[in-house]
């Protein structure tokens, strides 16, 4: 895994799409976060159920009041830094005071994290031994990694999920049963309520979620500039923030006058996306916006085209948030989604999801690549997101199950892995004539001022593959935004 510089990353993608828009000054409004777009029409949506709204404003309140409170920068040395440094170590001899000067640091501050990079050494050395099918001694090193899931250091936290997920490994492997492992009684309700609040605050403060957001929408908006009629089709998590950004970048619209939008959730009966389309049909209405709010209820890979109502007139976009990442295990879920979706003939399709590889050809391979991706996302959180927050622990829980136990580290299926980079997807959709589009150079204008006007944001870092965007933190990339044309068959 290379070094990167946030900075040098940035700065040639900030100079990139300055040159089209530096005579261009993006509105401040254009910058709000959905939550502080909400806020702007708060007197007008009174007539709404209060409790709805009321929670957004309580998870806002514990989001965005805190930012200069987050996280005390007192470890210098981040989860990445210690990964790396540990790599180092397995690949060539050296002591702390070499691995200081390779990264910059002082000797003494290495030394303080000499017990964190002690067990991610044991971690790597059990994941070898567990790769190669050495159970017994895979056990053994395993047993050495004693780190707190509740550690102050984002690198604890992360060792002690990878561990404790590759010590259930092992005894499935050598069919034993953990009988000290924790069991977890958890009140459901209670569980969902902290899931969705968690979500929100991480829509507010992390940086891949705004960006990702305002890159697809942005995309999306500059595209259908001179469209009447729009029907954005959305497909994937359905919490409903982006609603909020496409509605109020369309509202600003000067130049071509907007009849209808028109937006048609996919969605299960699971997905309870009622309250927010409520919501968001109130807002509309307080802005005497021209909104049109349908759900349709299907999963993904079921989706019969048929059932989605396009009119005369009518300009289609779709979007897929997280939709790959959820599909991927079964090769044919996504077959089947992409045959459908063409069949619509949208004007363009914005895509994000995951950036990760999980094509190693052991499990070393992906253990490692697994480890940087999750030593990043913490990273970004401890930067981010309030110490201590029972929010933070969820997302983080969360986020090690469905990305990285079940994505990159899961178990193979015919050669199509659940995680896969953008180049995969590249290769992929041009077998259905699906073909890369530009995004949009104010959207990554705005992207880049978005981590400029951030200080927490600072390690966050963009680069360009292909014409799609990675977001990602200390040069790891986390996730992609990239644009699609549908090519015809004639």
């Amino acid at each position: 895994m290379a070094l990167h510089s946030a900075d040098q990353d940035n700065e040639l993608l900030f100079a990139h799409s300055h040159q089209v828009e530096a005579k261009r000054e993006v509105p401040h409004s254009s910058l709000q976060s959905p939550f502080e777009i909400l806020n702007r029409y708060r007197s007008q949506l009174s007539h709404f159920r209060g409790g709805e709204l009321g929670q957004s404003s309580e998870v806002e309140h514990l989001g965005m009041e805190r930012t200069n409170r987050a996280s005390p920068e007192t470890d210098v040395v981040t989860a990445v830094n210690i990964v790396r440094m540990a790599e180092m170590e397995l690949s060539q001899t050296g002591d702390f005071t070499n691995l200081a000067k390779a990264f910059g640091f002082d000797s003494r501050v290495v030394h303080r994290h000499a017990d964190h990079l002690k067990c991610v050494l044991w971690l790597l050395d059990a994941a070898e031994k567990y790769s190669n099918r050495q159970y017994d001694l895979a056990e053994k090193s395993v047993s050495f990694v004693v780190m707190d899931s509740h550690g102050d250091h984002p690198i604890e936290r992360v060792v002690a999920c990878f561990a404790r997920d590759l010590r259930e490994r092992i005894y499935k492997e050598r069919g034993m049963i953990d009988l000290e492992r924790e069991v977890v009684h958890v009140d459901l309700e209670e569980a969902l309520n902290d899931l969705k609040s968690s979500i929100h605050l991480c829509e507010q403060k992390l940086p891949i979620c705004q960006i990702t957001h305002f890159t697809g929408i942005q995309t999306i908006v500059d595209t259908v500039a001179s469209a009447e009629r729009i029907h954005f089709i959305d497909i994937g998590r359905k919490l409903g923030s982006h609603w909020i950004l496409l509605i109020d970048a369309l509202a600003n619209r000067k130049d071509c006058r907007l009849e209808q939008l028109k937006i048609t959730a996919v969605c299960t009966r699971e997905d309870n996306v009622d309250e927010a389309g409520k919501l968001l049909s109130s807002l509309a209405e307080s802005m005497n916006f021209p909104l049109v709010f349908k759900m349709l209820h299907s999963e993904m890979y079921e989706l019969e085209i048929n059932r989605v109502e396009v009119e005369a007139g009518e300009v289609v976009v779709l979007h897929l948030d997280l939709c790959l990442i959820y599909l991927s295990p079964c090769k044919k879920n996504v077959e089947c989604l992409l045959r459908e979706l063409k069949k619509l003939n949208p004007h363009v399709m914005v895509v994000n999801d995951v950036e990760a590889d999980a094509c190693g050809s052991t499990f070393l391979d992906r253990f490692k690549e697994a480890l940087f991706i999750c030593s990043a996302m913490f990273d970004s959180q401890e930067k981010c997101l309030e110490r201590g927050s029972r929010f933070r622990e969820v997302l983080e829980k969360l986020y090690f199950q469905e990305i990285i136990s079940s994505g990159v580290l899961g178990e193979d299926d015919e050669g199509f892995r659940q995680c896969r980079k953008i180049d995969f997807w590249r290769e992929y959709f041009s077998k259905f004539d699906i073909v890369e589009t530009e995004l949009s150079q104010s959207s990554m204008y705005q992207a880049s001022l978005m981590i400029r006007d951030s200080p927490c944001w600072s390690s966050c870092t963009l680069s360009m593959n292909g014409k799609s965007l990675l977001i990602g933190w200390n040069g790891i990339p986390l996730r992609f935004v990239s644009a699609w044309k549908f090519q015809n068959d004639d």
